[in-house]
């Protein structure tokens, strides 16, 4: 009984928290996770529940468990040790001759979204003490968005203060892995190099996200030196957290991590 109680407990906060997140988009993909979680917990107290009659509960309630405790422990290990300890500016990042900004989500009115204003904010920064130094401005239009991701960017630094010819804009790309990909084709178009090798790179994205563009970075040949940005009010904090930790999860279980 005790047991089941818990099981209950566990699921109704987490169905509050995803309901809480599902109506805003920012922070849509937490509140799926925590249903996701609520629908997983309540379906291990239905086993419980019935695993005196069944067979077939019982054996699925002790799988339940099994995985629920792989979760908490994955869960955990990957926010404090993974994206916890990314979280940091890379001294090497100081002396980069090209940064990436990495995308995110555009407003219904074409401005950059909170996350990815603070991306483009933390570029300024970099690019005004760095006055020799040019920004790839990474990310093309999502189906939700009215325009890509790179001329939103363009627009929001160009009007504070950096120069155009500074901003070098990648706006087909989907994904970070596109992103990497398509930026250093773009390098080595503007180096006319075969291999951009000799050009120090570094990539700027919110903080959660720091660890994971790092790998990525490395995975496509360029330095993976890392500045971060900060991710804005606690609903967002949430919500991409649990996104990371299902993105980062995926690279581990498939090699690639």
């Amino acid at each position: 009984m005790k047991e089941r109680k818990f099981w209950l407990a566990l699921a109704l906060p987490c169905a509050a928290l995803g309901l809480a997140q599902l109506p805003f988009r920012p922070s849509r993909f937490g509140g799926v996770f925590f249903l996701a979680l609520a629908l997983g917990c309540a379906g291990e107290w239905l086993m419980l529940k019935n695993r005196e009659r069944s067979k077939v509960c019982r054996v699925l309630s002790v799988a339940g468990r099994v995985l629920f405790t792989l979760f908490v422990l994955s869960f955990a290990y990957i926010q404090l040790f993974v994206i916890g300890q990314g979280m940091r500016t890379d001294p090497e990042a100081e002396n980069a001759d090209y940064i990436l900004v990495l995308g995110a989500l555009v407003n219904p009115d074409g401005q950059p979204s909170a996350a990815l204003a603070a991306r483009c904010d933390t570029a300024v920064d970099f690019l005004t003490a760095h006055p020799d130094a040019k920004a790839l401005l990474c990310g093309g239009q999502g189906g939700n968005e009215p325009r890509a991701e790179a001329d939103a960017m363009y627009d929001y630094m160009s009007a504070r203060g950096v120069s155009p010819d500074r901003l070098i804009r990648e706006d087909q790309s989907t994904n970070t892995i596109q992103n990497i990909r398509n930026a250093r084709a773009l390098i080595e178009t503007q180096r006319m190099l075969t291999a951009p090798d000799s050009v120090r790179t570094a990539v700027i994205t919110n903080d959660y996200h720091l660890a994971r563009a790092r790998v990525l970075m490395a995975d496509g040949g360029l330095d993976a030196c890392g500045i971060p940005a900060p991710t804005p009010y606690p609903p967002q904090w949430i919500a991409v957290r649990c996104r990371e930790y299902c993105s980062i999860l995926g690279l581990m279980l498939t090699g690639r991590w």
